[in-house]
């Protein structure tokens, strides 16, 4: 018969806390692929370049992780992982960022609900979705101890009156410039303040050079990169694109070559090193706990990724600049470098000023158009309305006429009556005559969006319309325009307003490529 020791010791066994793990022994011990959202549905397990991105997220010495990286690296599950980490292992309130709220709404019921209702030990601690007391929603769900909120970074509303100790921020170069109330990423740090272990990830693939956010925040961080064994001389090594070699027009030749040596490694052997490879800091971080990671495509394990598939598309590709903007952003990691993003720097755009005043219309404007941007409003900081008049001239040559920072709350009718008088306003030309504004586009996209639609309603006799962004690519520059409900000041008025979505990032390809033009012209733009 058992002494009361030995069932004093049997009970503590069970009422022992689960031992805690770091991320990655977590993943292997409990994480598993869904059908919908892997090539390979079962069991996950790590690869050796996973295993430090991972592990940081549960160091407690690391506060902010950065990682800059590829398609076809894993970045989309190790966020996930965190998440059933925390719902499993250490419950906390947990906020995700994606591009958009339709984007939020997607990774939701792609990545989020698969993973809970494939991962035996996350099954039961999140709410049912069908349970009555809303506690689990596309973009909201509840467990023990904690809940994920998922938003989206075109809306400033996700970011307010919550608190959260993990704030993860998911292709933040796909984020829209910023919300009304300021920079998205910002704003969910804001929301971390006030937790000692809190922890931020920050994760992109990178688009244009000096315009990429992640680029911006992976150079504040230690800068870590894998490095790698040669299989000849034992010399470790970052593997870059250079140090691939091939014969002309045959990718299935292409080895490695060890830039200590000059061994030509084959690709059978890339596992071999990728297996004892280590990540090493480059650089001094800006603070303490802020770290960075970058890897690329060559270190994949994925069978799209060998090396000779990697020279196969970069040779389909190399003639066409737009295809090789993807190339070098999702398989090389890296931000993409034109001459038109040095111009469109600071001291590049100082440089282009031309000499004509302010306020006045150069030879060759034929008519003037009106933008007004509406940033913050209800007492937040930076409340502002900026309008920007542009001249435009044949083939749509463009001159930046006038620029003005309106400073009020754009809930205030002061503010707009401001903005009407621009309306007013006879911009003088070279010839001695007058223009005046033959259309104005409002942005109703911010916190003051009634009034912003009043504003319109009211003055669309005058060539006042409605536009509102949409961060979506490859999507056509200008809507057709839809009809919209207005809430005014004598109540709701039905289809009050019409509403143009723009394409914005097609428009900042657009405007890139013009800047690329320096000569008077079609196109080109005058500052």
């Amino acid at each position: 018969m058992a002494t009361d020791q030995e069932l004093l010791n049997v009970a503590l066994r069970f009422w022992k806390p689960p031992a805690r793990l770091t991320l990655s022994q977590w993943a292997d011990q409990y994480a598993h692929l869904s059908a919908e959202s892997s090539a390979e549905a079962g069991k996950w397990t790590t690869l050796p370049y996973q295993k430090g991105v991972m592990d940081a997220f549960t160091d407690p010495k690391i506060d902010t992780v950065v990682w800059m990286k590829s398609a076809r690296v894993g970045a989309t599950k190790i966020f996930n992982h965190l998440i059933g980490y925390h719902v499993h292992q250490d419950p906390c309130p947990i906020m995700l960022c994606q591009p958009t709220v339709e984007d939020a709404e997607g990774y939701s019921k792609d990545e989020i609900a698969p993973m809970i209702r494939d991962t035996p030990v996350l099954r039961g601690l999140v709410s049912d979705p069908k349970a009555k007391d809303g506690s689990n929603t596309i973009l909201s769900k509840s467990f023990p101890g904690g809940s994920l909120g998922m938003v989206g970074a075109n809306s400033a509303r996700g970011f307010r009156r919550v608190s959260r100790r993990v704030v993860l921020f998911d292709e933040v170069d796909g984020y829209p410039a910023s919300t009304s109330e300021g920079d998205q990423i910002k704003l969910g740090i804001r929301r971390s303040e006030y937790y000692w272990n809190r922890k931020i990830g920050i994760a992109s693939t990178p688009t244009i050079k000096d315009f990429s956010r992640i680029e911006r925040w992976f150079l504040r961080t230690d800068q870590r990169r894998y490095f790698v064994p040669c299989p000849e001389c034992d010399h470790r090594q970052v593997l870059r694109w250079d140090q691939l070699k091939w014969e002309p027009g045959r990718p299935e030749t292409v080895t490695y070559e060890c830039e200590n040596c000059a061994h030509r490694i084959p690709h059978s052997q890339k596992r071999w090193m990728v297996e004892r490879g280590e990540w090493r800091p480059t650089a001094t971080a800006d603070a303490p706990g802020l770290i960075g990671f970058h890897i690329w495509a060559a270190y994949s394990y994925s069978p799209n990724a060998t090396w000779e598939n990697l020279v196969r598309e970069f040779l389909e590709v190399k003639g066409n600049k737009d295809q090789l903007r993807t190339f070098v952003n999702t398989v090389l990691g890296q931000t993409f470098e034109e001459d038109y993003a040095a111009q469109m720097s600071t001291d590049g755009l100082m440089a282009r000023r031309e000499p004509y005043q302010s306020g006045t219309c150069p030879d060759g404007v034929l008519l003037l158009t009106a933008g007004v941007d509406v940033q913050g409003g209800g007492g937040s900081i930076g409340d502002r309305v900026a309008v920007s008049v542009w001249g435009w001239g044949r083939g749509e040559e463009a001159w930046l006429i006038w620029h003005q920072e309106i400073m009020g709350d754009p809930f205030r009718p002061e503010v707009w009556g401001q903005v009407d008088a621009v309306l007013d306003v006879g911009w003088p030309t070279t010839t001695g005559m007058e223009l005046r504004i033959s259309q104005m586009a409002v942005d109703t996209g911010g916190n003051a969006t009634h009034e912003a639609y009043e504003f319109v309603r009211q003055r669309t006799n005058r060539g006042v319309v409605a536009i509102k962004g949409l961060n979506k690519r490859g999507g056509i520059p200008v809507s057709k325009g839809n009809l919209v409900d207005v809430n005014a000041r004598e109540g709701v008025i039905k289809r009050g307003v019409k509403l143009y979505m723009l394409g914005t990032d097609t428009i900042k390809v657009t405007v890139h490529g013009r800047l690329r033009n320096q000569e008077a012209g079609p196109g080109a733009i005058h500052f």
